[in-house]
């Protein structure tokens, strides 16, 4: 039983590869590991935006639980209603020991700036210009006080931005982002009153 091989130009059998199928190979591969550069880039991106919007919510969290240990301060924190805390505030550094409202905000402030994360190269522990404000709206008859607590920096990749009007939009609205990158995150904070009883 013959067996056909195929043939050089010179009668001998055809072993091994061309170059221009190894070629072709390397081509073929550079443009999967492109493909895979890429797909990590955005992977990293996506990544970096989940932890921004994580740190982002905490910081926010943090503020409101303030407002609403601070009963006492309710007149106080309507005052400080739209005023812009974080990147680019007046804040000292080191912040008063005490209870009251300006120590509660300059805290505040300086865990948006990322001071408790401090490095030799920077603050890195905060998003992007994070900055945040407290937004005082009249209170319903059963509350000593209510407010929005607003938190907004800078994303890495353009989506749409928080509607006008909207908390997200109100607060440091003189800061622009850029289109698309304004990012946001806004809780409720009802004091009641308290009930006599």
């Amino acid at each position: 039983m013959n067996r056909s091989h195929p043939y050089n130009g010179r009668g001998h059998p055809q072993k091994g590869f061309s170059l221009l199928e190894v070629l072709v190979s390397i081509v073929i591969l550079a443009i999967g590991l492109l493909g895979l550069a890429g797909l990590q880039t955005k992977a990293n991106e996506v990544e970096m935006e989940a932890y921004q919007r994580s740190v982002a919510l905490m910081l926010v969290q943090d503020m409101a639980d303030r407002v609403s240990a601070g009963r006492k301060y309710v007149d106080t924190f309507k005052t400080q209603s739209l005023v812009t805390y974080g990147v680019g505030d007046g804040q000292p550094t080191a912040c008063a020991d005490t209870a009251d409202v300006s120590a509660q905000l300059c805290e505040w402030s300086n865990a948006m700036k990322g001071a408790a994360e401090a490095t030799a190269k920077g603050n890195i522990g905060a998003p992007i210009g994070m900055r945040g404000c407290l937004i005082s709206v009249p209170p319903t008859d059963d509350a000593l006080g209510e407010f929005f607590v607003v938190g907004v920096w800078q994303g890495l990749m353009p989506t749409a931005s928080p509607p006008a009007n909207t908390p997200g939009a109100q607060c440091a609205a003189d800061v622009e982002f850029g289109a698309g990158l304004r990012r946001a995150v806004v809780t409720r904070v009802l004091i009641p009153k308290q009930v006599a009883g």
